[in-house]
């Protein structure tokens, strides 16, 4: 026998404790240590409830309704175990309120009365009578319309099974769903599950005996209504979901009963769940299973009252990943469903309106190269192009393949639960659709999520507030406004010169300088725009093997400090004049890796800041030093430091003059409050892992996402996560994505996602997860080279250091995009090396 770890120490706690055996007990003394047994374990979610009286017999029973938080999507009449003699509502009302909220529905429980006193079968006439009043009390208890269930865990399912049946017969009203936790359904207690030794843990056969013997006399146990597996007929019963517990004598009663109701045509589903006993469930708090347990149970209720649509594949997000992962999935045959949380395609560029938002990647670069008529056909007016135009392109490709008949918009995914047994992904949405897949990709992007300002009193201003991160579609004018920008990493740099051009007062609040280099942004002529289209392709091969998707300029091997000052000034000015967001770093292959290297291109940096705002002060505010550049994300503006010469405009240092909070009226520094009509937060996002963790992702076993991750995102390639089979993860944590152009590590990882699964269908595959062995391999690779560069010198959000409570690590690969691209294809050649396949 191996039970589980928390099963195992749990039966030594109860050994230690010396309880002696309940068939050593009166019924009195039984029912009493039991409920100081259950009196240690905690109280389970915190849920309304109040009790009721149920009619029985000229007299009453106790009832009690558990609400949950939020509308209810079903009814559950639940009774509890305790083979008839012990237990009531009290000792399970933890797992009444578990029930309630893994559900969604409002429970009832139901407190029969009790053998010997009350024997078989007045124990079912009570169930009947508890099913009787919630039908009767639906409009009081806002259940009206909703699908009523039964359910009971060891005795209890014994009576859910039995009224299950009178319900079939008309004895007791219409059931939805019947629920059976090992249930007791043969009073002859003669199953091979009883003899085995494996078995007697916490239900041993002498306590079965025992509790059978209070319960009904040897003719009345074998009675349909006592052991509900020798009814003749169970045609016309309600669907059923059966729990059983590997280590349990009730496992093959359990069993016997599944397949007695599903060969009879009844829709059943069961699952024993490995290493348990009996009572797991009954014990979520205690036993992790038993958590695991209510949620399976949850998912499989929800399957059944509301069968989910069954697709191949799910996407999460229509911005490029996502549409282009639609087009490659179509172009195999399946059947997909995307789910966007806007209205419209275009994900980053969508979302991302305010003022100034542009790429910071030449625009003929940043574009999709896997259709030569669309980059020939589509034309870009400006070489870095403005949201407006992004998105524009991102609509033209949306008609152009016609995406938006699988694109479902203004919805979002809440959870993705992978399911064992069937091996694919049951996903909601927060409008209640449920879909079932068998892959899932994320295509969700890496800068999604904003960030939550940590700042006092967020809430506080009486004025107009607005993020970077979700502008209003409408736009805004600041035209004579007192504004204030809190935040100068790349929206607010973006933004700052824009919104000057029409407050009043403009009051940036800079925590820590960016470091930024002018776009020269300018129209592209006709003849620029011909010249790369009429080598398009040799150009897109270039950006593949490229470290970081920007071919040109090339990126030099040769040493900073190596080289005379004046020939680094004269490259240095050169990279600048370019307007190219990598030129700077691209000068000398060092940059990243020795910081006296990359002192120099700093001073070069400081210089042009110094010479460019006028006023002394507010440009040695401006100059970043706190970090080596580029190992925070380098930002490339219009304007931004010529900005901080107009007289409207000042610089805050929150370095000397911290926030202390925002008030109704504006903000409070340490030194003083200042009065505004408007705040931005141009704060940034939860970068990388965001998105992911925003959906409620649980895995293989139950496992859920957050908890795989609370050290730190780790996964296979930046592709996959052990545990969390045909999960994929588009530009993930841990590939390059946010050290690349985006659009040429989104149109190699979809590649390869596309060409997995085609492997997974044509080697008749159902699932794939990577190793816990090749992650833990890859985690290394990529912590050790990102320690041999200058990143972790920084609190950036490459290393979450912008979240608070979130853990500090390198979330992106710095092998650049070429080896990386190299290294993914050799995973592929040796048959997926590093995955298991199923």
């Amino acid at each position: 026998m191996k039970l589980d770890f928390a099963t195992t120490a749990l039966l030594s706690n109860m050994a230690l404790s010396g309880m002696p055996p309940l068939q050593s007990l009166s019924p009195e003394e039984a029912r009493a240590a039991f409920s100081e047994m259950s009196r240690g374990n905690p109280d389970g979610p915190e849920l309304a409830s109040r009790d009721v009286d149920i009619p029985v017999d000229g007299g009453t029973i106790r009832g009690r309704v558990i609400s949950p938080n939020g509308p209810a999507s079903s009814v559950l009449v639940y009774y509890h175990g305790g083979g008839w003699v012990i237990g009531n509502i009290d000792d399970y009302h933890a797992l009444g309120c578990h029930l309630a909220q893994a559900n969604q529905a409002i429970v009832v429980m139901v407190d029969y009365r009790k053998a010997p006193e009350h024997a078989y079968p007045i124990p079912l006439e009570d169930a009947v009578a508890g099913l009787r009043w919630t039908d009767a009390h639906r409009a009081e208890l806002g259940a009206d319309g909703l699908p009523l269930m039964i359910a009971g865990d060891s005795a209890g399912g014994n009576l859910a099974a039995a009224v299950a049946q009178c319900a079939a017969a008309g004895a007791a009203p219409h059931v939805d769903l019947q629920v059976l936790i090992y249930p007791v359904t043969d009073g002859r207690m003669e199953t091979a599950s009883f003899s085995n030794p494996d078995n007697q843990t916490f239900l041993t056969a002498e306590t079965m005996a025992y509790f059978w013997d209070h319960y009904a006399d040897a003719q009345k146990r074998l009675e349909p209504g006592a052991s509900p597996l020798l009814a003749e007929d169970v045609r016309g019963v309600a669907p059923a979901i059966v729990i059983t517990a590997e280590f349990d004598i009730l496992c093959d009663e359990g069993q016997a009963y599944a397949d007695k109701l599903s060969a009879a045509g009844v829709p059943t589903v069961s699952k024993c769940f490995s290493r348990q006993m009996h009572g797991f469930f009954s014990m979520p708090d205690v036993l992790p299973a038993g958590g695991e347990a209510i949620q399976w149970m949850a998912q499989e209720v929800s399957r059944m009252l509301a069968p989910p649509r069954s697709v191949d594949a799910v996407i999460v997000g229509a911005g490029f990943a996502g549409m282009y992962q639609l087009i490659r999935f179509r172009e195999m045959g399946l059947s997909i469903r995307v789910f966007e949380a806007g209205a419209d395609v275009g994900g980053t560029w969508y979302w991302n309106r305010y003022p100034g938002a542009r790429v910071d990647i030449e625009s003929m670069s940043y574009s999709y190269s896997f259709s030569e008529e669309l980059q020939q056909d589509w034309v870009w007016s400006e070489k870095y192009s403005t949201q407006p135009e992004l998105l524009r392109y991102s609509q033209h490709v949306a008609e152009r393949f016609d995406l938006r008949r699988d694109i479902t918009f203004e919805t979002r995914v809440v959870s993705a639960h992978y399911d064992d047994d069937r091996q694919e992904w049951l996903i909601t949405t927060d409008t209640g659709e449920r879909v079932a897949a068998t892959y899932f990709v994320m295509a969700t992007g890496t800068l999604s999520v904003a960030k939550t300002p940590d700042i006092n009193g967020a809430g506080n201003f009486a004025g107009d507030t607005y993020f970077t991160s979700s502008w209003p579609h409408e736009g805004v004018d600041f035209s004579g406004k007192r504004v204030a920008v809190i935040g100068t990493g790349s929206s607010g740099v973006q933004s700052i010169p824009m919104i000057a051009q029409q407050a009043s007062q403009l009051d940036v609040y800079q925590r820590t300088p960016a470091y930024t280099t002018p776009a020269f942004n300018r129209n592209l002529t006709n003849s620029e725009v011909d010249e790369r289209k009429s080598h398009y392709s040799a150009y897109r091969e270039r950006q593949r093997w490229d470290v970081a998707g920007i071919p040109d300029p090339e990126r030099s091997t040769e040493r900073a400090l190596d080289a005379s000052p004046e020939e680094r000034s004269r490259r240095y000015q050169e990279a600048w004049d370019s307007g190219v967001l990598t030129a700077l770093m691209a000068q000398y292959g060092d940059l990243l890796v020795d910081e006296k290297a990359n002192q120099t291109v700093q001073e070069f940096i400081h210089d042009k800041i110094r010479k460019t705002v006028k006023d002394p002060k507010t440009a040695e505010t401006l100059l970043p030093k706190a970090y080596p550049y580029g190992t925070k994300r380098p930002c490339i503006d219009t304007g931004y430091y010529e900005t901080f010469n107009l007289d409207h405009v000042s610089l805050i240092s929150l370095r000397e003059t911290p926030i202390e909070t925002i008030t109704s009226k504006g903000i409070k520094t340490s030194d003083q409050e200042r009065e505004y009509d408007a705040i931005v937060f141009a704060t940034g996002f939860d970068a990388m892992t965001g998105a992911l963790l925003r959906v409620d992702i649980r895995g293989r076993d139950g496992l859920k996402l957050s908890d795989a991750w609370a050290d730190g995102p780790r996964s296979y390639l930046g592709l996959a996560v052990s545990g969390f089979p045909n999960l994929f993860t588009v530009t993930g944590p841990s590939s390059p994505s946010v050290l690349s152009n985006m659009l040429v590590s989104i149109e190699q990882h979809v590649d390869w996602i596309t060409d997995c699964v085609q492997w997974l269908r044509d080697h008749d595959y159902r699932s794939i997860e990577a190793s816990a062995e090749a992650e833990d391999d890859w985690a290394d690779h990529t912590a050790h080279l990102a320690s041999l560069t200058l990143f972790p010198k920084a609190d950036s959000w490459y290393m979450g250091a912008n979240v608070p409570g979130k853990k500090r690590m390198f979330m992106a690969y710095v092998g650049g995009v070429g080896v990386y691209r190299a290294i993914c294809d050799q995973v592929a050649a040796t048959g997926y090396d590093g995955f298991v396949a199923r």
